[in-house]
């Protein structure tokens, strides 16, 4: 198992996870599939918690959950809709008071480590075989693989993939004489300072409001530049927040309130580059009536060192104590179905994990999921560390300083090393030397395949 999240996790905690393992494997838990006639108890009520915006939550509500509800009429799903960081308290509630029940999660892929990290999953690894995972998209193959590695079991199930964008204004960018879109960041600052000075309008929309939103892109942008996030101040890292910082320059004022969700500012004119984006906003604006005809997307600018992009999304996972495990593995069974999938794809507008969910896609969306499927090929994920909410705020404090602020250049390398000491502080008085040193030496990291 690998030294840094087993020391990360304790030897208790591991040892709880490795005698559950080993109780479940021996038992069998006794699974079977659910049929009518092998319920005694009336009907089953599955509680599915998940992220999802109101848009995406009607369509599970009125489209997704009534077809498995259809093929199994003894069994109720009841959706549950929380942020990510609020179903971990929920979760955890809920499996120390022995009330879990039939219930059955969608977690970000970023927040998962930390119910890992505290015991709260069932480990599913007996029941594997009966799951349809053999069709997965190469990246979530890598991320399971990962998992596998790591736990030496297998405690979630990738379900939905996403990867930002950048979307643009294509009219504009043709007004002021740009034919194609920023291929590298130099070219990204050269045209926001065009499309400024022809239009009066600074371009740039960026998602600065803080929480989650701003960590995660940061993430990438430090990447990109050839750094390891995760301890804040090496030279790739600085590299990215003196761009950003010079950038900002051209960000839409507006950008201290973006966020997941911006994409009206790019139709009415507000601004003219969408910087990273999920590619649902696609399927939202039309849908509003927006007419998308000159909104341009792509996979984004490359960096100074790559152009890798973060993979979002949710992966499957059922809390430990559940109760009626076969119905709920039906159900997880059913997300991860091609039907599901597609319409992953079809009506939410994002990303599938099912590789045969993108055959003979319609033209209307093709060409989207062409440019997920591009990106996907440079992808890397965010270590699930049982941290990483102590990290967003680091990182959004440390946005706040250099980019709202816009600090000297001079001053950029010690408000990151500032960063640094405090999130080797906190891991020092939350968990211990050996976590804060492993952190300290670049032992997380961003994950490739």
């Amino acid at each position: 198992m690998n030294k840094k999240l087993v020391r990360a996790i304790g030897r208790t905690a591991l040892i709880g996870i490795l005698v559950l393992a080993v109780i479940v494997a021996a038992a069998g838990v006794g699974y079977y599939y659910y049929t009518e006639s092998s319920s005694q108890n009336g009907k089953i009520v599955i509680n599915y918690y998940d992220d999802l915006a109101p848009s995406e939550a009607k369509i599970f509500d009125n489209a997704i959950i009534p077809l498995f509800e259809k093929e199994y009429p003894n069994i109720t799903v009841k959706l549950h809709v929380e942020s990510a960081s609020d179903m971990v308290g929920t979760i955890k509630a809920l499996v120390e008071g022995n009330d879990v029940g039939s219930t059955v999660i969608a977690e970000d892929n970023m927040i998962i480590g930390e119910l890992i990290y505290a015991n709260d999953l069932m480990n599913i690894t007996p029941y594997m075989s009966s799951l349809p995972t053999s069709n997965l998209i190469p990246s979530m193959v890598n991320l399971m693989n990962y998992e596998e590695h790591v736990y030496h079991s297998v405690y979630f199930i990738p379900f939905r993939g996403n990867i930002h964008l950048v979307w643009y204004n294509e009219i504009v960018m043709k007004e002021v004489g740009i034919t194609s879109p920023p291929s590298n960041w130099s070219q990204l600052m050269n045209d926001a300072q065009l499309i400024y000075q022809k239009t009066g309008v600074k371009p740039v929309m960026f998602q600065g409001h803080g929480g989650a939103s701003t960590s995660t892109e940061l993430y990438q942008w430090m990447v990109q530049a050839g750094g390891n996030p995760f301890v804040f101040n090496d030279s790739g890292d600085i590299k990215a927040f003196t761009y950003l910082d010079k950038l900002s320059a051209y960000f839409n004022p507006d950008y201290i309130h973006g966020y997941w969700g911006n994409y009206k500012g790019l139709a009415n004119g507000k601004y003219y580059i969408l910087d990273y984006q999920w590619p649902y906003i696609y399927s939202t604006m039309k849908s509003e009536g927006i007419n998308v005809s000159g909104i341009g997307f792509y996979p984004g600018p490359t960096g100074p060192a790559n152009n890798d992009h973060l993979v979002g999304g949710d992966v499957i996972a059922i809390p430990k104590g559940a109760t009626h495990v076969h119905a709920l593995l039906l159900f997880v069974k059913f997300l991860l179905s091609y039907q599901v999938q597609r319409d992953i794809i079809m009506l939410l507008g994002e990303p599938a994990v099912n590789s045969q969910a993108y055959n003979n896609l319609p033209s209307n969306v093709s060409s989207l999921f062409k440019a997920e499927e591009t990106a996907f090929q440079s992808a890397f994920f965010r270590e699930p560390v049982p941290w990483i909410n102590e990290w967003n705020k680091i990182a959004d404090h440390a946005f706040v300083s250099i980019v709202e602020n816009n600090a000297p250049t001079s001053e950029i390398p010690s408000i990151l090393n500032s960063a640094n000491q405090e999130m080797y502080n906190y891991l020092l008085t939350n968990y211990n030397s050996t976590v804060a040193n492993e952190y300290e030496q670049g032992y997380f990291a961003p994950l490739y395949g």
